[in-house]
């Protein structure tokens, strides 16, 4: 086991508060988060071959934390867990009858079992992600033990993040950065295809990272920059001189995030009347935006500085301004005008204001860089030019 795990210490002490003397973790954000082990994404055989996603048990009186894996990942565990004990379960075989759910829930029961809940005993459990077998294995086995809900929790405990999560997700914002540049070389030229666009951008990115890495998001060309209709792309569409190219994309390294967006003219045409008052309202935004990422404002004073400096612009706030990133591509807290949530040093944020003309329009654009905040301030993370 890492003899310093400051995720984990960190979740300690929110599930303590929370009253808790063990807690269930079972999704793949905070088994991520406290593990280090990049729990793979519910997607593929890995998905449908176990009963369930890998768990953590952690225990709130002492130092005694477990990681429990499908045998398909035991070797991925054991050289990425920074937990002391890994118990593994099983999934299909090829050649002998299995038992997937059974075993499954023998771990589940071993852990708690071994961690001393015995009949009674406060237990923590995700409601966003227990799987029925194993609550309905708690209510039967531990029918004494009071259940305790931790989705609020373990969102607090990841609000800061640590020095080795802004490493992490300084690494996942340098991908991006490969990402969006291979979209800014691409847009110098028209007639390609948005199939062929994204498989490239997505293809330096892995190449970069020097392995597969997971990739979501969206590449979309033309009208449809007009709309916000996430996922939008990318389609069989071959570009035009003169489209917008829209990039929101995420990828996932070492379980950590990225999340960046930024938009372009394509052919090397100069950007139109029409075009650069978008562009620069949407980069005006996220300015404000970051300039008030600062140790004692609030999530709603960052949306108050955006939404003013669309209005100079003459244009409305079309939605949110960003959210945390970290184990989780989208986290709390979001730039919206309710959450009065203080911005803390360590926060570390995906700021992506936009501005769109609309149905019937020819033109939007979205700006979107990630920051972290500092105890002096905003230091953004990507690297990456504005496309217009």
């Amino acid at each position: 086991m890492d003899s310093v795990n400051e995720e984990l210490a960190r979740a300690r002490v929110s599930l303590k508060e929370a009253g808790c003397d063990l807690a269930l973790l079972a999704s793949v954000t905070n088994v991520t988060y406290v593990s280090g082990f990049e729990v793979p994404l519910p997607v593929g055989v890995s998905a449908a071959v176990p009963y369930a996603p890998p768990f953590a048990l952690v225990s709130v009186r002492d130092s005694a934390a477990w990681l429990a894996t499908s045998i398909f990942h035991t070797a991925q565990a054991a050289r990425e867990s920074r937990l002391d004990q890994l118990l593994t379960f099983a999934g299909f075989d090829s050649f002998q009858p299995s038992d997937p759910r059974g075993s499954y829930l023998q771990a589940v029961r071993t852990a708690l079992q071994q961690a001393g809940l015995k009949d009674a005993g406060r237990l923590g459990v995700e409601g966003r992600a227990l799987p029925y077998g194993a609550a309905a294995l708690i209510a039967r086995e531990f029918p004494l033990a009071q259940l305790i809900d931790i989705d609020e929790a373990m969102d607090s405990a990841r609000r800061i993040k640590t020095p080795r999560e802004i490493e992490l997700l300084r690494r996942a914002a340098h991908i991006g950065d490969v990402g969006h540049r291979t979209l800014a070389s691409l847009a110098q030229t028209a007639g390609q295809n948005e199939f062929d666009m994204y498989a490239e951008i997505i293809a330096r990115m892995q190449q970069a990272a020097g392995h597969e890495i997971p990739v979501s998001g969206e590449l979309v060309t033309g009208p449809r920059t007009t709309t916000v209709n996430y996922p939008g792309g990318p389609l069989d569409r071959v570009t035009e001189p003169g489209d917008a190219a829209l990039m929101d994309i995420s990828q996932r390294v070492d379980g950590y995030w990225s999340d960046c967006t930024n938009t372009h003219v394509i052919g090397g045409v100069a950007p139109s009347a029409i075009q650069l008052k978008y562009a620069r309202a949407s980069q005006a935004a996220f300015a404000a935006a970051a300039e008030n990422l600062r140790p004692g404002k609030q999530a709603s004073d960052v949306w108050s500085a955006a939404n003013a400096a669309y209005e100079k612009h003459g244009l409305a706030m079309p939605h949110y301004m960003g959210h945390q990133i970290g184990a989780s591509v989208n986290e709390l807290p979001r730039l919206v005008p309710y959450d009065h949530t203080p911005i803390e040093a360590n926060m570390v944020f995906a700021v992506e204001p936009g501005a769109y003309q609309g149905p019937g329009g020819a033109f939007g654009a979205r700006s979107e860089k990630m920051i972290w905040v500092t105890e002096t301030g905003p230091e953004i993370l990507s690297h990456f030019d504005w496309g217009i």
